[in-house]
């Protein structure tokens, strides 16, 4: 469920993290759908944050936030 007001979101992905804090993406395939789906729809984050199995998404507001946890 979309929560308004926040202008960051965790979201689940194909990504490890290595002990020696290097992200890798497991399926590349989905890294590339991903930005292609983000640059389709106009969405600008300014921060992008690596977790292992997630990454956290920063947007510039939270409507913008908020319209891509609805898509």
């Amino acid at each position: 469920m979309a929560q308004s007001g926040k202008r960051s979101i965790t979201i689940d992905a194909p990504i490890m993290i290595t002990s020696n804090k290097i992200a890798v993406w497991m399926d590349e395939k989905w890294m590339y759908d991903f930005f292609d789906f983000m640059k389709k729809h106009k969405f600008q984050f300014s921060g992008l944050q690596h977790k292992h199995n997630k990454i956290k998404l920063t947007f510039v507001t939270a409507k913008e936030c908020t319209m891509f946890a609805l898509k």
